[in-house]
């Protein structure tokens, strides 16, 4: 049939519960058309639509009682940066869901099924889908992710705009799950964690620099002139030394606009004795070693003399 008959209006036609849909006297027929794909059982989703996390999410929790999308499918939807092969997993893959302990893992097609000990405070509602909680997802994440990209998924959820969790949320999540997979590296990254940072390759370049024996800079701190009058907000700096130290990401160098301004901010900042570092994705990975000696550099010519100092 070229033109199937139109869903009722209660019905979204990008995806529903079949038992909606029977509900609203669509007949049997219509749901086997062109056009209309099956997920999983008692679901139908509109054929554009069948990558659409947030739609498959609120049908799943939907169609499953007492359960939350959770794990690497939870991170996404909460914008939880991840490593690429988790992003791709994520994106192309199964949904996770998670129940209840005694209630059992959820078992249909198109789902990776979990039972954990949830609290109701460790489900969310975002858009309309039940997610595990930012804290509960951050630990879920723990077994699945290197030591740098975990301080950035955990940096994210305690951004310095809208912040998703706080230090104390996600200490005691990670204290009531004692024998979860994972727990051993999320104790011991949660002391690297720290609020008001704006990007990943923030808290992946703040790491770098701790691990290599260097202070800890500062994160997002407004600076001014003399008058009072607001100059920059680097991403990161050693306000006692006056050095200041930004991540340029492409849009950056793509953006003539923003590039313009990054030029006008950073001689300002020189003009007032600031010394002005940058980095970027190159010197983060092949290029560290000298990115990291320019820091020392930098450090030692404002009388920096070692850890002691």
């Amino acid at each position: 049939m070229r033109n199937p008959t139109p869903l009722p209006p209660e019905v979204d036609p990008r995806g529903f519960l079949v038992a909606d849909a029977y509900a609203a006297g669509v007949p049997r027929w219509r749901l086997q058309t062109k056009g209309l794909l099956t997920p999983s059982r008692g679901l139908r989703v509109a054929e554009p639509n069948e990558r659409d996390l947030e739609l498959l999410g609120r049908l799943h929790t939907a169609v499953t009682p007492r359960c939350a999308v959770s794990h690497v499918t939870a991170a996404l939807l909460w914008s939880i940066p991840l490593p690429i092969y988790l992003e791709e997993e994520g994106k192309g893959g199964l949904i996770h869901v998670t129940r209840r302990q005694e209630i059992g893992r959820v078992k249909r097609r198109g789902v990776v099924g979990h039972r954990a000990p949830l609290l109701a405070r460790d489900v969310r509602v975002l858009n309309g889908v039940q997610l595990t909680s930012p804290e509960w997802t951050w630990v879920d994440l723990a077994r699945h992710m290197g030591r740098s990209s975990l301080v950035a998924a955990g940096d994210s959820l305690l951004a310095r705009k809208n912040p998703l969790s706080s230090i104390e949320a996600l200490q005691e999540v990670v204290d009531r799950r004692p024998k979860v997979k994972g727990i051993r590296i999320a104790r011991e990254i949660l002391p690297l964690l720290r609020s008001g940072v704006d990007s990943p390759q923030e808290s992946r370049l703040r790491l770098k620099i701790v691990d290599a024996g260097l202070p800890e800079p500062a994160e997002t701190q407004a600076i001014f002139d003399d008058h009072g009058r607001y100059v920059s907000t680097p991403d990161l700096q050693y306000k006692e030394y006056k050095i200041a130290m930004e991540y340029e990401g492409d849009h950056h160098r793509s953006d003539p606009v923003q590039w313009g301004k990054d030029i006008e901010r950073d001689d300002r900042l020189r003009a007032m004795g600031w010394i002005v570092l940058k980095f970027s994705e190159v010197q983060m990975k092949a290029g560290w070693a000298n990115a990291e000696r320019k820091v020392r550099d930098a450090l030692t010519s404002r009388g920096w003399r070692g850890p002691s100092s």
